[in-house]
């Protein structure tokens, strides 16, 4: 009889699911035959036949197989099959996949009372697959490397001055590659088995902080040896997860064999059903529709279908019910600048919310499978949020209300609307948002007026990430986005909404708000001590900001991914890009 994997993490997940309840979840964890969107909240696909090859496609590689650099979220699923967290986000499907479960630590941290210290107890079981254990060693070297310059961590500033002393926003401390002789003394070893985080500021995210791919440790004598032979470590990256990765760059393909040394005992999150896997890069996203499609491969990674394959799927019944259609994390919206006048009135900002076609801008995204009409700010990859909160209603077709838009415009003392500029980038579909947001306005009288920028890099540095600029020129509205770094309110929140973030140049407090009750808000959610009180300030602040009438939801991104029958334990992981979860994925004989 197979040992449970999951007996260590028992109380932890009854801890869990009851967390989830209380926040209002609904969670199906029983396998289910199939049906549009069935992934997205339960294990699809059961099979009593675990072996064989589970084979991947792609239009593209990772940008790295280097935990450290990866940036890419569809990339996440990838790195889970052979590399492990100290906390990782669970292997379930829909809400319970936001949760966070001890992987490499034996058990959750301990913490003091203000959240600065935690300390963290590494599982005797965890090995590398040389047979080497992973050490506090690995795990402190792992995070010193985030603080490198040459590798470009995707990693907030911060972040890493959670744990660094820093001069104007930058760590003072640079990595062990550029400082060698230098120590990073908030993360104290005391031995191979105990890693202690002392923080400069009270942060009870960290566990969460912790699960995200870029602090997965990496086995530091290999890196320092492929560095010393002029290799990087992306080249050949250590395994302490159930899967061995064989790179064979010349012609992208990857190979994914069990390693020896992982146990399933030891790991409660990963409970892999083949023996190994192939991953192979096409030329383009139409042929991997198609040798996905005609069974050549499995699982299409990188975000989904194209639209081709996409569209000819969801029209076909048969295979409608072999996708999922998840709602990404990043979330569109306008900046409605409450600095410019009439702007800062609040009936005419309300006026700008309750006029926009919301349906013409979902159609220039490519439609309901590409974008999903946003009502609220917070996207649904983070507790708390809140489908049902619509606090400016777009009509029963989402088209606007153009009866209560022109009763705002009466109360702002322009009813016969106003004009205002609108900033924008003129790469792919920007300008399309543009005249979409111009046509939809006109109804109501509010002529807008094009700003454009030639690229993001001038956008969000000098453009719209410039208080001054934004001043200067008078621009009332502008078109961007936004998702969280790490499936957490806080880091969603807090470089919009928080006055103390507010920067002369590439500033991400767009609308500027600095309210007392939001920077007091944001600094109880950072320290907030349960799943169920973050999940209810996340709520408090939304609720506020919305009020603000200063950033207005449009659409979220959606992708569409397809799961042949053959697959089984098949669901989206939705807090790793909301991709479906590689190493728990079996695979079944069907019988023609």
């Amino acid at each position: 009889m197979k040992s449970n994997p999951l007996k260590k993490f028992g109380t932890l997940v009854a801890v869990v699911v009851a967390s989830v309840a209380l926040l209002g979840g609904s969670i199906i964890v029983t396998n289910s035959p199939g049906g549009f969107n069935a992934g997205l909240t339960r294990s699809v696909g059961s099979g009593d036949s675990p072996g064989g090859l589970l084979r991947l496609g792609s239009s593209a590689p990772c940008d790295s197989l280097d935990p450290a650099q990866t940036f890419d979220p569809w990339c996440a699923v990838v790195h889970r099959t052979f590399s492990r967290n100290l906390m990782a986000f669970a292997g379930k499907p829909g809400e319970q996949g936001l949760m966070v479960v001890p992987d490499l630590a034996i058990d959750v941290p301990v913490s003091n009372k203000e959240k600065t210290s935690w300390t963290f107890k590494l599982s005797p079981d965890a090995l590398w697959n040389d047979g080497a254990a992973v050490t506090s060693s690995d795990v402190k070297y792992s995070i010193q490397r985030l603080y490198d310059d040459s590798l470009q961590s995707p990693i907030a500033l911060d972040t890493l001055c959670l744990m660094s002393a820093c001069t104007a926003g930058k760590p003072d401390y640079k990595g062990p590659y550029a400082a060698p002789t230098e120590d990073l003394p908030a993360i104290v070893t005391p031995d191979e088995s105990t890693i202690i985080f002392n923080l400069n500021r009270s942060f009870f995210e960290f566990p969460r902080l912790l699960a995200t791919p870029q602090f997965a440790p990496i086995q530091m004598a290999r890196d320092i040896s492929l560095r010393a032979s002029g290799a990087t470590y992306a080249s050949n990256p250590a395994s302490n997860g159930p899967f061995v990765i064989t790179i064979d760059q010349a012609d992208l393909q990857y190979s994914f064999t069990k390693n020896e040394r992982w146990t399933q005992t030891s790991d409660g999150i990963r409970i892999p059903k083949v023996d190994a896997m192939s991953w192979k890069v096409f030329p383009d996203a139409e042929s991997t529709d198609q040798a996905l499609l005609n069974g050549e491969i499995d699982v299409k990674l990188n975000y989904g279908l194209s639209p081709t394959a996409r569209d000819a799927t969801l029209a076909e019944s048969s295979q409608r019910s072999l996708i999922d259609n998840p709602e990404m994390s990043f979330v569109n919206f306008l900046v409605v600048n409450p600095s410019v006048p009439p702007l800062d009135r609040a009936p005419c900002r309300d006026a700008i919310f309750y006029a926009l076609d919301k349906v013409d801008l979902q159609n220039v995204r490519g439609g309901s499978a590409t974008a999903a009409i946003a009502h609220s700010l917070s996207p649904s990859t983070i507790l708390g949020h809140d489908n049902s909160y619509n606090p400016y209603p777009s009509g029963s077709d989402e088209t606007g209300n153009i009866r209560k838009a022109r009763a705002s415009l009466a109360q702002c003392g322009y009813p016969d609307g106003f004009q205002l500029k609108m900033a924008y980038v003129a790469i792919g579909i920007g300008k399309e948002i543009f005249i979409s947001v111009q046509k939809s306005l006109a109804r109501v009288g509010i002529v807008v007026d094009p700003v454009e920028y030639a690229n993001f890099a001038e956008y969000f540095t000098t453009g719209l990430g410039s208080p001054e600029t934004m001043a200067a020129q008078e621009i009332g509205m502008a078109s961007t986005g936004w998702g969280p770094d790490y499936s957490s309110a806080y880091s969603f929140w807090a470089p919009l909404v928080d006055g103390r973030k507010i920067k002369p140049s590439s500033n991400q407090n767009f609308a500027e708000l600095n309210l007392d009750e939001v920077n007091a808000l944001l600094d109880s959610l950072e320290a907030a001590e349960t799943l169920v009180e973050a999940a209810a300030i996340n709520r408090e602040i939304e609720k506020i900001i919305m009020q603000e009438a200063v950033y207005l939801p449009y659409a979220v991104d959606r992708i569409v991914l397809y799961r042949p029958e053959a697959l089984t334990d098949v669901y989206v992981q939705i807090a790793l890009g909301n991709q479906y979860d590689l190493v728990n994925i079996g695979k079944r004989d069907i019988t023609p």
